[in-house]
């Protein structure tokens, strides 16, 4: 703790330092002050638009439900059943599914064959080399035609 000088002891040097104490003090308790008023503002604004979103994302949600409640009254005053419609919506996007699945299996299985033919149509397939003739050499062709991991090489400019 600082020792008090007496008033009668107080020199006009004491008594300037106690001044510039005292000035640089109210200077850091305003910028303190200012600081503290900028945030509270920040922190005010930011909570501001929180619950503006907030209060959107309610907004948004109500009325979705309200949709939903009028669409599912809607079908319900035509004789719909919304749960089996909600289950038919269901099975049609696995067909969908099931289909797009089985296209792309037939379209790999259509690649495989134009490979197929493309050797079958080697003009090198009908020569005397010894290592090209024989069943074997085509059923190895073949094989490695019908097993080659490759997309489909036909275009959908027919479809």
């Amino acid at each position: 703790m600082t020792q008090r000088i007496s008033l009668d002891d107080l020199t006009s040097d004491d008594l300037d330092q106690l001044y510039t104490r005292a000035e640089r003090a109210e200077q850091e308790a305003g910028a303190t002050a200012t600081a503290a008023a900028h945030l509270t503002t920040l922190v005010g604004k930011r909570a501001e638009k929180a619950e503006r979103s907030a209060e959107k994302q309610c907004r948004r949600a109500k009325s979705a439900e309200t949709e939903l409640h009028v669409l599912r009254s809607g079908l319900r005053a035509n004789g719909a059943d919304p749960t089996q419609i909600q289950n038919l919506w269901a099975q049609i996007r696995l067909r969908n599914r099931q289909w797009r699945e089985t296209k792309q299996r037939a379209e790999q299985a259509e690649a495989a064959i134009e490979r197929v033919r493309a050797i079958l149509a080697d003009p090198l397939l009908h020569t005397t080399d010894p290592e090209r003739q024989g069943e074997r050499y085509l059923a190895r062709q073949i094989r490695a035609a019908l097993d080659q991991a490759q997309q489909p090489t036909t275009t959908e400019a027919g479809q």
